[in-house]
């Protein structure tokens, strides 16, 4: 174990932990709002989740227009963002991907992780020039990579020194004079520990123009398919909200979210079906209908494919 290692998982152990829990703060259309400093849009939290129960049933799966990244501080667990799913152990570095829907897919109960949370703004205050390759790591890392470092690979002892030195800042005691420039000082080099550690590609960062026309894109078609999935949605028709082609969106939503058009509106209708069979006493072949499924068989087998149990055990497992 580094030297770095070693002191970052000490101190943040050593930090009160903030109970997060995402039930609840999602809307319709997975997003999951935060709210930020103005003056630096940064935020710091070393979270942790006694109500964990498996995660069976809750939607977790969600999206953010803003920067994560975080650093498992103990247990571990397995976690999902776009096309990659892949194990996490302490001292383990995570980014998630602007845009991206993720979410934990597995955890041991004790899992606590130093989360640290910012927008566009804090890096490149005037939204273009030299700046946004501080955001490389994430803008630039190829597809085939994994947003994920290995707690002892070789370029993650740079990163963790830097994460140090950031969360001293943040969990200093407030003096005005100074912090936010500290702050931003060792945010940015947090991130440029990170582009050296993922070896971020060679190439203009997309404009912040072109990110806010995808972002709009994104959300009117997830509020469209929020207030429609319990019908028949053609994908043409989805096509036409976001303003393209059946094919260009096909693509569009798959290098954006990181999942299939399918597969999201799938998991979308079991996710509703889930809540149903939690919260009411509508038979199957009902939650079916109301959910967007053909029929009861239809849903039944998908909800066990996903959560291993049947919807009727699933009901009376969480309406014990």
């Amino acid at each position: 174990m580094s030297p770095h290692k070693r002191e970052l998982l000490a101190q943040l152990a050593a930090l009160p932990h903030d109970v997060f829990s995402v039930a609840g703060r999602i809307d319709a259309r997975r997003y999951l709002a935060r709210e930020f400093p103005k003056q630096l849009p940064l935020v710091l939290s070393v979270q942790s989740y006694p109500g964990y129960r498996r995660l069976v049933g809750e939607n977790w799966m969600h999206w953010h227009d803003y920067y994560e990244l975080w650093v498992a501080t103990e247990g571990g667990g397995e976690f999902r963002s776009g096309t990659h799913t892949f194990g996490f152990a302490p001292g383990d570095v995570v980014l998630v991907d602007p845009l991206k829907i993720h979410g934990v897919v597995r955890m041991e109960k004790a899992h606590a992780p130093l989360v640290v949370f910012f927008r566009a703004e804090a890096v490149a205050p005037g939204g273009g020039g030299v700046d946004l390759g501080f955001l490389s790591a994430w803008d630039r890392r190829p597809e085939k990579i994994a947003p994920r470092l290995d707690a002892d690979a070789a370029a993650t002892a740079s990163v963790h020194g830097a994460l140090l030195r950031l969360a001293q800042a943040w969990f200093a005691p407030v003096s005005a004079d100074g912090r936010q420039l500290a702050l931003r000082f060792h945010l940015l080099e947090v991130l440029l520990q990170l582009r050296r550690a993922f070896i971020a590609q060679d190439g203009a960062p997309e404009p912040m123009s072109l990110r806010a026309e995808r972002e709009a894109r994104l959300g009117r078609v997830l509020e469209f398919l929020a207030q429609r999935c319990a019908g028949s949605i053609a994908q043409p028709e989805v096509a036409r909200v976001a303003g393209m082609s059946t094919s260009r969106f096909r693509a569009f939503f798959k290098e954006t979210t990181g999942w299939g058009f399918g597969d999201y509106l799938r998991d979308l209708r079991l996710e509703r079906a889930a809540r149903l069979l939690r919260e009411t006493r509508e038979s199957v072949a009902e939650v079916a209908h109301q959910t967007g499924f053909s029929d009861q068989s239809h849903l039944q087998r998908l909800f066990k494919t996903k959560h291993a149990i049947s919807p009727l055990a699933y009901r009376k497992q969480h309406q014990a």
